[in-house]
């Protein structure tokens, strides 16, 4: 049967169950899971028409616990405490006996709920739940203004298709007219919860190390790095530097050279300019065109919170963990930054093998000769591209230069870089990506996951040459690059540029007033202590409430009176629970509910004041006859 209570009811759940979904990866599992919990067994307490938790025990326990949540915000995690202090006020709200303004008050928190998960993120699965819960939202005020109206009343199937029909024409008005708030309100950024989820990131050209012999780790997937604007063409040779790796220990190039370098470049070829829209897989580095220059501006992060270290390489001072945007500036022309003994330096344990190899190719030989003879070695012998090694034993570079012959680029630029340390050239190994993608649906290019790649730069007449003996591959992943992905990638670059604001001074100034206000009210003292202290709160206050929602819960003849009563109470209009069981039988004796009443309160009287019990089956009918009230 369709009444106005269970439809309001549903779309209340409903909406409320869109919020717990929006924030589930915002908060913490513990917490998600007591929180969904409490909502569930607010709907049983609907559903069955039971006694509920007194509603000024459920205050007392709110109150203390959105203060502990809420004072643990800050520049570094504002989102997880504001996101787990409105889940928890859901899940009270939930459990409370609900009048009209409950059913507001746990829409407007879904609301709440879903503005939060939606400011903190930039995915597409923003629309999703935003276009959800304006739909959910919109409906359910009808219905809630409906049911505090007529009451629980039946209704029929045209009303409420009357009723749809404007839910689903009033949130599109809403939408367009809400345009001028996407444009003008900036938002913070946190890709959460994509849509379009990210796979981990690939090992080479990314990572702080590289490891020789680590092919299975490289995961060979299109998750998009990069999108690149304002450029007419990029070539499939296009490098982009992230890192540089200046020592060889073992098998394993790591970086030691952190100082911070500035760079001289030939004078008189044009600089490049570009926009860079980054997404937040790269830890702290900056991918720049080879070869970097400088950065002009930067959104969504500090541009003083980001500097140039040893190598060319551009890095911020923390972890990138949001999307951001910056115009960088490169040079066509090698750098000429001084080398450093560290890139002479060959590590113990090389074999003869290699020794002799690296005498051969560059004896008698000028630097740049030395050059051209490692990379015909490498075009001329047969070797392979592959990222499938075959077992080996020894010394892994060994078995690729005489056995194999085939191998990844790490292989090639760690051989290469190793060989030229041997005949006396300073080297290096640059990691980065190789490439990039027009997307002619939107006029950009996008850089992806398979396209990451280590090659070597030689210091040869004062300046960095590279060096790329890795034969031309394309990975297969890139050749599988629909045209579905780009338009879908394009859906995601016009998101990034006409909704997301990458600019968040306005939101920063305002908290850091608010900060400052906060500040005059000698709340530091309490924050701190609640801040250490709230997890043992939570722990200590939970207990108490489980204990009571059990024993307000469970099956009982008290309990099952006492649901009695407030189920008269609502049918009646009025409070009963003064009134003696004697008096409530006479008071409802001409109702047609009345021999279900007689029988719950005869089960309750003589519980109370016989010495005979009441059998589980008397209970189960008890309840049976509760229903049918």
């Amino acid at each position: 049967m369709l009444t106005t209570k269970a439809i309001t009811y549903t779309l209340i759940y409903v909406s409320s169950a869109n919020a717990f979904l929006a924030l589930f990866e915002l908060v913490d599992p513990f917490y998600f899971f007591m929180f969904s919990m409490m909502f569930i067994v607010g709907i049983l307490l609907d559903i069955r028409g039971t006694h509920y938790p007194p509603r000024l025990l459920l205050n007392i326990v709110a109150i203390p616990l959105t203060l502990a949540f809420l004072l643990q915000l800050n520049f570094d995690n504002l989102v997880e405490p504001l996101a787990s202090a409105l889940l928890m006020l859901i899940g009270i709200k939930a459990l409370e006996e609900k009048r009209v303004r409950d059913l507001y008050q746990i829409l407007l928190l879904s609301l709440a709920a879903i503005s939060v998960a939606t400011t903190f993120r930039i995915s597409l699965s923003f629309l999703l739940f935003f276009l959800a819960e304006l739909f959910l939202g919109t409906i359910s005020l009808m219905f809630i203004n409906l049911y505090a109206e007529v009451g629980n009343k039946r209704i029929n199937k045209e009303l409420l298709a009357s009723y749809l029909k404007v839910a689903v024409v009033f949130p599109i008005l809403v939408a367009i007219l809400s345009v001028p708030f996407f444009v003008l309100l900036p938002r913070v950024q946190t890709p959460l919860f994509d849509i379009f989820a990210r796979k981990g990131a690939l090992k080479s050209g990314i990572a702080e190390e590289v490891e020789i012999g680590k092919v299975g780790e490289i995961q060979q997937d299109n998750t998009v790095v990069l999108r690149v604007y304002g450029l007419e063409n990029l070539s499939k040779d296009t490098y982009w530097r992230v890192s540089v790796f200046d020592t060889m220990e073992g098998t394993r190039w790591t970086t030691t050279l952190e100082r911070p370098e500035p760079v001289k470049f030939q004078s008189g070829k044009k600089a490049i300019k570009y926009t860079v829209v980054l997404e937040p897989i790269l830890g702290a580095y900056i991918p720049m065109i080879d070869y970097p220059i400088t950065l002009l501006h930067m959104e969504g992060f500090k541009r003083e919170d980001t500097h140039r270290i040893e190598g060319g390489v551009w890095r911020a001072r923390k972890e990138i963990k949001k999307p951001i945007r910056y115009v960088a500036l490169s040079s066509p022309s090698e750098p000429y930054d001084k080398a450093s003994w560290v890139h002479l330096k060959v590590p113990k344990g090389v074999p003869k093998s290699i020794r002799k190899l690296a005498q051969e190719l560059g004896e008698g030989r000028s630097d740049t000769e030395k050059l051209e003879s490692v990379k015909r070695y490498f075009r001329d012998n047969g070797f392979k591209y592959s990222l499938r090694l075959d077992r080996y034993t020894g010394h892994p570079l060994e078995y690729f230069l005489f056995v194999s012959k085939k191998g990844n680029c790490e292989f090639y630029a760690s051989t290469t870089a190793l060989l030229l340390r041997l005949m006396g050239i300073p080297s290096r190994l640059v990691g980065g990506f190789k490439g990039a993608v027009k997307n002619e649906y939107g006029d950009y290019f996008i850089v992806t996951n398979s396209m990451a790649h280590v090659w070597v730069e030689a210091f040869v007449g004062g300046k960095w040459i590279r060096v790329d003996t890795t034969p031309s591959y394309i990975s297969p992943a890139v050749r599988k690059i629909s045209k579905i992905d780009l338009i879908r990638d394009s859906i995601v670059s016009f998101w990034y540029a006409n909704v997301v604001g990458f600019s968040v001074e306005r939101q920063i100034s305002i908290i850091h007033n608010l900060k400052s206000g906060l500040g005059t009210l000698n709340l530091k003292n309490l924050k701190v202590f609640i801040k250490e202290k709230g997890d043992f709160m939570l722990a200590f206050l939970l207990p108490p409430l489980l204990i009571v929602l059990y024993r307000e819960l469970r099956r009982s003849p008290e309990n099952l009176y006492r649901n009695m009563i407030a189920k008269l109470e609502r049918k009646r209009g009025a409070p009963l629970r003064e009134l003696m069981p004697e008096e409530i039988l006479e008071l409802f004796k001409e109702d047609a509910s009345f021999k279900n009443i007689l029988f719950i309160t005869r089960i309750y009287q003589r519980h109370r004041f016989s010495k005979y019990g009441v059998s589980k089956e008397e209970l189960r009918e008890g309840y049976r006859a509760l229903r049918n009230i």
